[in-house]
């Protein structure tokens, strides 16, 4: 088949200890019609170099841009918006893809005119042993189960005619654009191919640490930018929809609330659910909560979230907070 290019957004900030890795398995790749967009954002180490020495080597098949310090989404965001390639594509400066991932998302999106591919993603650690390896199913919620923007591919004219962004948030800014991109199309696929490597570093403080509670975090501004975006579409009342936004709320208590004070978990946990009694009154019956009603999620989340809203419905959600804080 022609090869239509495909812009890859790679954003880099202190990655020289990875990043040639990362760059290697992008312009290694099966699928030469390629154009990596490589956004150096204020690093203080080796990464311009690294990049400047690839552009030598690549030339046009490498655009290296150096920034002052922005954030990841500023610099995602700024990658789509000079992306000239028909399809494109994200990976993280310490992840990096099998030899075939561009071909395979290329050939599923183009074959069949869509929008958006999903896949799926392995967690190989430093010893190349792979820890997690997440395989998806082709079902309807497939497409909320990972919210990362990698492992997918997306029309680029469909991502900027429906202005789909990256939030400047201190969380959750990959989920805002994954949510809209998957949900404001039918012209989406699920495929079972695992083809990127999101690497496990055991010394990395991401692998280590959660955000808490008490660093502030803009979760109302990251719901309501979704759920208004999808309001506009008139998306925001459809019964899967409701779920995710049932366990996203379930996913923030259980992340953000540990080592937190007590009264700052319950002023948090007030307000969630006073945001899903105003958006959904009938939130906790919604018809995909249980064990066995959501194709494409595990079975340990559709317990995790049935059994927190049941005790939000028996009025024990509080007692059960007050023990998990401290944990």
């Amino acid at each position: 088949m022609e090869e239509k290019k495909v812009s890859i957004i790679l954003p880099v900030y202190n990655a020289q200890d990875y990043l040639e890795r990362c760059l290697n398995s992008v312009l290694n790749q099966d699928y030469k019609n390629i154009e990596l967009i490589a956004i150096d954002d204020g690093s203080s180490d080796n990464s311009w170099n690294i990049l400047e020495k690839y552009k030598e080597i690549h030339g046009d098949r490498i655009k290296i841009i150096k920034q002052k310090n922005m954030g990841v989404s500023k610099t995602r965001n700024k990658g789509i918006s000079i992306a000239t390639g028909e399809y494109l594509t994200f990976i993280d400066n310490d992840d990096f893809f099998d030899p075939g991932y561009i071909k395979r998302f290329a050939h599923e999106i183009d074959n069949n005119n869509l929008d958006v591919v999903v896949g799926g993603y392995k967690r190989p650690n430093s010893k190349g042993k792979i820890i997690v390896n997440t395989q998806l199913q082709d079902c309807e919620f497939s497409k909320y189960k990972i919210v990362a923007a990698w492992a997918k591919i997306y029309r680029t004219s469909y991502i900027k005619k429906n202005n789909i962004e990256f939030l400047v948030s201190n969380i959750g800014e990959d989920i805002n654009f994954t949510v809209q991109a998957v949900t404001l199309t039918k012209k989406i696929k699920i495929i079972d191919y695992v083809g990127y490597n999101w690497y496990y570093n055991e010394n990395s403080v991401s692998n280590t640490a959660h955000k808490s509670l008490k660093n502030g975090l803009q979760f109302e501004y990251l719901i309501n930018n979704i759920y208004d975006k999808l309001k506009n579409y008139d998306l925001e009342s459809k019964d899967i929809i409701e779920f995710y936004f049932i366990k996203l709320h379930v996913w923030y208590m259980l992340y953000a609330t540990r080592h937190t004070p007590y009264k700052l978990v319950v002023e948090t946990l007030e307000n969630n659910i006073k945001w899903l009694r105003e958006k959904y009154p009938h939130f906790n019956e919604n018809r995909y909560l249980g064990l066995g009603k959501m194709p494409g999620e595990t079975l340990m989340y559709q317990f995790i979230v049935w059994f927190f809203i049941k005790m939000i419905d028996f009025k024990v959600i509080k007692l059960f907070m007050a023990i998990y804080c401290k944990i």
